[in-house]
This record gives C-alpha cells, structure tokens and sequence, in this order.
C-alpha cells in the first residue's frame, strides 16, 4: 500500500482550519469554561491501557460556525459529504502504554475529538467511534492534528467532519511506532498487537473523558472503522474484542487486507516473479517494513538480516521505517537500495523491458535471490487453498514467512456483531478480492457480513445511494481535474476513500 495518502479534496482547507485552532499549549491544561488549571495525573506503571497524563493536552477547537465558513469557501464538496457541522471539536492528543510485536512494552499516541455545544446532539452520553488510520511510511503521524505537519492530516479531518462534528466521541490512535511513541519500528499487519494496540487506546481514552475540560460521556454504543490498514487493524480489533467478550456495537472495514495471505501466495504461480510490472519506491518500503514487523513479532524470518536483505547494512533496514526523512531522499541518501531483486535470480534475462526495472545489481537490491527463491518454491510446492470459503488456511509450511503472513490472514472468526465491509472493485492498492473472500468465509460460517462496492450501480432502493454518488461525484472531480481515476493514488486514496466513509457513518446512524 501507498505511504501517506490523503484525499486531494482536502487540501485546500487544511491551513486555513488549522488557523482557527485556538492552541492550548503542551503544558498546563486549561478548562475552557473558567480559564482556570486542571491538575495532570502522570501514570508510568506501563500497564496495557494506561492513559500516561490524564487529562491529555487540548491542542484546540474548533467552532461550528468556522469551520462551516472554511468548508464552504474551500472545499463544498466535504461539507456535502459530512453535512453542516453541529458541534464544535475539542483536539485532544493523548499517550498510553501498549505492546509491541513481541509484546515488549512500550507506548503510542492518539488523537480524541470531542463534541461540545449547545445542540441536543453533541450533549449528554454520546457514542464512540474508534477508528484506525491507513498506512504511513513517515512517522509524524497525529490524528490530533490537522495542521500541515501531520501525514494524516487529511484523515484527521475527515474524520473530525464526519463524525466529532456530528456528534460522535471519537479515538483515533495513531498506532505503536509514530508520532511519539517509543518504538523503534511499527508492527505492520501484525493482527494480534494491532488490536490490543486499539484496545489499549481505547481503555486510556476512556479514562480522560470525566477530567478533560469539557467532559464528556459515552452511551454505550461502540463503533470501529477505518481504512486501509485501519480497515484490517479495524476488523482485527472487532474480532479481539469479540473474543474478549467486550461489546462492539458495529463496524465497518474499509478496504483493508483481510484475506491477506491470497496476494502473497500468488508470488508462487509459474512466472509470477518476472510479471511483477514496475515496483514503486513506496511498495518496497511498505515490505521492508512488513518483514521487520514479521521478525520482531515471530523473531524466525532470519537469523540475520543478511538472510534476507542484499545490502550491506543490512541492519539498518529494521530501525529505517517509519521514518522521518523524505521517501524519495532515502535511496540518494544510500538509506534504502534502488532495485528489489538482484539480476541473479532465475528468469532475468528473459524479462521485458517493464518488468527488468525491479532488477539491479544484487548489492543494490533489497532481497537477497535465494530467500525469494526458497519462498517462491515452497509456495508452489506446497500451495494452500486460499480461496475456500471453508478453511482457506488448513495447509502447513515450513516456510517461516509464509507461516507470518498466514497467521495473519483473519479468516479465523465470524462476527456476531453487525458488519459492513466497504470498498471498489477495482482497487488496485488493495484487491477487492480480499472483502469477497472474507465475506464468503464468514457466511459460510455463520455470519450474515455485508459487502459493499462503492463503485457500483445505484438501484431504486439502494440503502447506500448516498456513499455511491460520492464515489461517483468525485471521480468525476478526478477527471475534471486531469487526473486518471483508475490510478491506486486516486481510486484507493481519493474516491473509494471518500464514499467507503460515508457509507460507514450511514451504516452506523441505523443503530
């Protein structure tokens, strides 16, 4: 998946809202009522779910009548996607102690959006959306923030729009390894600390809600969503939770990898490795971070990076990402190689010119021939059967990457708790294959899932007409604006990104 998208209709108004912030500093915490001191209480036990200060620190608000004003001058088609603010939104950012992959301690930050005012629904108990932003190659990520220096500050909007501004208390956790979190790397896809990471953030934003200085309290409902890796890092955590016998009261996956062992496993098809086309920079850096995150999870992807890593500082792929360089000063800077595979491997001088891009000199390569070598084999050896609506996992392999990302496939459960998965049909950035076969297995099991293609026809009853005409109104503010509507950047980040969320709040106003 592509690093740090955001959606180009929200651009415009991200300086101009920032504006508007009213900052409360990063010292003292003042209620906004009386102007007068709040007493912080500092927890550093390391407990999962442990709020470190309570309460966290207000960064701002942000007015009803403001924000309208900015969206209207700036960008009307997000006021018409998320409707006229009701509530102004308290910007808290907060930090608490999680578990990393291999369930070391440490701690993570999020951002919780508050709705205050004096209209009836943004008073008295209100619902909680937890929600998991998408993937990041850059760590200054704050879902707190909406100002320009933060990656997700697109997200962070949206989503204050969509929902704090409509009444909805939402957390928003920024995950273990960005913004100022302590550690050292982000554990990509790794289901089981990704939703105990949700759940600790959960647990921590939980206790500021009576001490922040418009308190606040929740009515009972629970709501998980994002998109992306938010969509598989929310229905991971849907089905932790489930596990746990805590209560979710919907959710909705977005365009998440569910199924996520059914793209890697095709690498093992006849020619598989000499079809890959042209790999981006991003592509490469999102499996260098994938592979750390399988090894410190599991520690048996190798004995040393060597094994599997063709450069010489080897090492120094596990400490890389997130990262606070720019991603394309990072090969220049002779941080990250410029090919992924070394012209040794099997098949290079029959490629075309295409697919010959993705090979170099194997110094200057990211995986070494014979790592990829011994997992294309194995796959094609061994193959599992990843497309059954039964057992899609019931298959053994010795191969200890292939045995990660299987682990991580949630194909495992069935939800009791009312479901929507959301996407486009024709994803490139995350196949919509991956909801089909999810939602095959779950009904297979038991679960009546639904599945919604945003890129779809709208019928004369169609529940989610609304979600399908935003889809279809900004593709065509996508092409009006010279850009290719089929590409991963605005079909993924831009226009399934846009209609998948309103399709979410509309599914969760029936409960």
């Amino acid at each position: 998946m592509k690093a740090a998208m955001r959606p180009y209709f929200i651009h415009a108004i991200l300086l101009s809202i920032a504006l508007l912030l009213p900052g409360c500093g990063g010292g003292a915490k003042l209620n906004n009522a009386e102007n007068k001191q709040l007493t912080v209480e500092v927890d550093h036990s390391g407990a999962r779910g442990a709020l470190i200060e309570n309460p966290p620190t207000r960064i701002g608000t942000l007015k009803t009548t403001h924000f309208t004003e900015q969206l209207q001058a700036a960008m009307p088609s997000l006021l018409a996607i998320a409707g006229t603010p009701k509530c102004d939104v308290d910007f808290h950012h907060f930090e608490y102690s999680t578990v990393g992959a291999a369930e070391e301690q440490t701690t993570a930050s999020g951002g919780l959006m508050v709705p205050t005012g004096n209209d009836p629904i943004c008073r008295g108990p209100r619902p909680v959306l937890l929600y998991g932003h998408g993937s990041s190659l850059l760590r200054n990520v704050n879902m707190a923030d909406i100002s320009g220096a933060n990656s997700r500050a697109g997200n962070a909007i949206q989503i204050a729009a969509l929902y704090a501004a409509q009444g909805y208390i939402v957390v928003a956790p920024n995950y273990a390894g960005y913004d100022t979190s302590t550690l050292s790397y982000h554990p990509h896809h790794i289901a089981d600390q990704q939703s105990k990471d949700m759940i600790d953030a959960l647990t921590a934003a939980r206790k500021a809600f009576p001490n922040l200085s418009n308190p606040v309290a929740e009515n009972g409902k629970l709501f998980i969503t994002g998109y992306s890796e938010g969509g598989y890092v929310s229905m991971a955590t849907h089905r932790a939770m489930q596990a746990a016998g805590m209560t979710v009261t919907a959710s909705v996956p977005q365009s998440g990898s569910y199924a996520e062992s059914v793209s890697y496993e095709s690498l093992g098809l006849p020619g598989a490795l000499n079809r890959l086309g042209a790999i981006s920079l991003e592509s490469r850096l999102q499996m260098a971070m994938q592979l750390t995150a399988w090894q410190k999870a599991y520690g048996n992807i190798y004995d040393s990076p060597t094994d599997v890593y063709a450069v010489a500082d080897a090492k120094a792929i596990e400490t890389l990402l997130p990262t606070t360089r720019p991603l394309d000063s990072l090969i220049g800077a002779g941080k990250f190689p410029k090919f992924l595979l070394g012209t040794d491997m099997p098949g290079y001088s029959s490629l075309s010119n295409l697919d010959s891009v993705n090979y170099g000199p194997p110094a200057q390569s990211l995986l070494t021939t014979p790592y990829v070598t011994r997992l294309a084999n194995d796959i094609a050896s061994h193959p599992c059967p990843i497309t059954s609506a039964t057992e899609p996992l019931d298959c053994v392999t010795a191969n200890t990457t292939r045995s990660a990302w299987l682990k991580n496939d949630l194909r495992t459960w069935a939800p009791t708790a009312p479901m929507l998965m959301c996407g486009g049909k024709a994803d490139t950035e995350v196949v919509f294959l991956n909801a089909q076969l999810t939602q095959a297995y779950f009904l297979q099991h038991g679960s009546s899932v639904s599945l919604l293609d945003v890129d779809s026809a709208i019928s004369s009853t169609d529940p989610f007409a609304g979600a399908k005409s935003v889809f279809a109104s900004t593709r065509q503010s996508v092409v009006a604006a010279g850009g290719d509507p089929l590409s991963a950047e605005n079909y993924h980040g831009n226009m399934v990104f846009a209609a998948c969320a309103v399709a979410a709040r509309d599914f969760f106003n029936q409960f």
